[in-house]
């Protein structure tokens, strides 16, 4: 299965970097990545959190008040600000979950699923104690639940991509600008 970002996805990269600035981190946490999601109000991840029963503002008050330091940090330096290994790790279940929702395309609502799923930021805190689960995010997007899961719906879905190539291929892919021409991974 080909991986690749979605443009929308892309753009929430690269809004991430703004978001750690902004709130005077040198590096992008996996909530930066989730205040640039909602700051770009993803119409799927919207849905999703409404359905869950989550408001989309009140979800990024919170990550905004937990994790803000007082001092930004200046645009000269967004060269600097490069990826944690837990948003790495976030992002390659990410793309895990992009394989089940049998989706082609990397994209912000899979990045939401896999903060439901993985602990170690505040996103996931949240959600979970609100008592949001998986499944309501997925049924808010509007997929069906019965089809979600890493079962192939057919054979050009069967090999799902190798967790490490990702991981290496989304830093290269941000080190050269976020481009969509190539897959992510073959």
């Amino acid at each position: 299965m080909d991986l690749s970002f979605s443009e929308e996805f892309l753009q929430v990269i690269e809004t991430s970097r703004e978001e750690a600035l902004r709130t005077g981190w040198h590096n992008i946490c996996p909530d930066h990545i989730m205040l640039a999601i909602l700051r770009l109000h993803s119409p799927v991840v919207d849905a999703a959190l409404q359905g869950a029963g989550v408001d989309p503002s009140l979800f990024k008050e919170s990550i905004d008040e937990a994790i803000f330091i007082n001092e930004q940090i200046p645009w000269s330096e967004r060269d600097s600000i490069n990826l944690s290994d837990s948003t790495r790790s976030m992002l390659q279940h990410a793309s895990l979950e992009a394989v089940r929702c049998h989706e082609s395309n990397l994209s912000p609502l899979h990045f939401l699923l896999a903060v439901c799923r993985i602990a170690g930021c505040y996103s996931h805190d949240f959600l979970s104690t609100r008592g949001v689960g998986l499944r309501p995010l997925v049924e808010g997007a509007g997929i069906d639940w019965s089809l979600y899961g890493l079962a192939p719906r057919d054979k050009s879905e069967a090999a799902a991509p190798d967790p490490q190539a990702l991981a290496a291929a989304i830093e290269q892919r941000i080190r050269e600008g976020y481009t969509t021409d190539n897959p992510i991974v073959s």
